[in-house]
């Protein structure tokens, strides 16, 4: 265990301010949110930090082993508050597909696609367009009265759900690894990693039964793993060998330990 924990590299950059450790960073994925989010637990006993940060301040996490090329994580600040401790604050950042939110949509179309007015949105967020599934469907009509750009997505997925009975469940509005914004139900093309009994599985908590409840799986750090991307489970103890989709990604460094927790499981209405 200290050799992995030995071995990994943290690196940290917010606004000016160069981090080699803090106590907590942790960084957040999921499938059915736009937004990567990021928390970073930082020691601040004269409150200067507090004082120095500010809201869109640019944030970079480097995480890696040592023999390998770290993953970049890159945001901006979204709030800043004290924690439970005192003499500490912590940082809350969100990703790159922050435009997804802040970009405003006033627009109206007529007979289109739902793949072309998300192909559009995307555009106008300043984002680059990654892989774009069609349901196979026209709209008569749709308007888009002053929303976000992730909304107009979700707004699209609601009508193909309502108006013409699609399964809408595995589409989802993400960025993934190269910077793209992708608007479809499958998952990023990348290496599947194995997480198996003996090795990398530390615990395996399949869900309880319920319609939205998903399992969990914690292992030792992988970084660059996010959500959309496929994971073989190899659970000795439950038979398990089989191929998943990640709907949920945490990664948590701490002085003590390194984990990375992945939910998977059944896809869910998110309306």
């Amino acid at each position: 265990m200290m050799a992995r924990i030995t071995g990994i590299r943290t690196h940290i950059f917010i606004g000016n301010l160069e981090i080699f450790r803090c106590p907590e960073c942790s960084i957040h994925y999921s499938r059915h949110s736009h937004l990567s989010c990021v928390e970073i637990l930082l020691s601040d006993p004269g409150g200067n930090l507090f004082k120095t940060f500010k809201a869109s301040d640019p944030v970079i996490i480097r995480i890696g082993y040592r023999d390998q090329v770290p993953d970049e994580w890159t945001g901006t600040i979204s709030k800043i508050a004290p924690p439970n401790k005192r003499d500490q604050i912590l940082v809350k950042a969100v990703g790159m597909e922050r435009p997804l939110s802040d970009t405003r949509i006033i627009q109206s179309w007529e007979n289109e696609t739902p793949e072309a007015i998300v192909t559009w949105a995307i555009g106008q967020a300043g984002l680059d367009v990654g892989k774009i599934d069609s349901p196979g469907v026209i709209f008569p009509r749709f308007i888009a009265s002053n929303i976000p750009v992730w909304q107009l997505a979700r707004q699209c997925e609601h009508t193909c759900r309502k108006a013409f009975a699609l399964d809408m469940r595995g589409w989802a509005l993400w960025m993934g690894s190269d910077g793209i914004v992708n608007w479809c139900r499958s998952d990023e093309d990348v290496d599947i990693p194995v997480i198996e009994t003996g090795s990398t599985l530390i615990r395996h908590l399949p869900a309880t039964g319920l319609q939205t409840g998903l399992s969990l799986v914690e292992t030792f750090l992988m970084p660059g793993f996010k959500r959309c991307m496929k994971f073989r489970l190899k659970d000795n103890a439950r038979g398990i060998d089989q191929i998943f989709s990640s709907l949920a990604v945490r990664h948590v460094i701490k002085p003590a330990s390194v984990r990375t927790f992945i939910k998977y499981g059944e896809m869910y209405e998110k309306y």
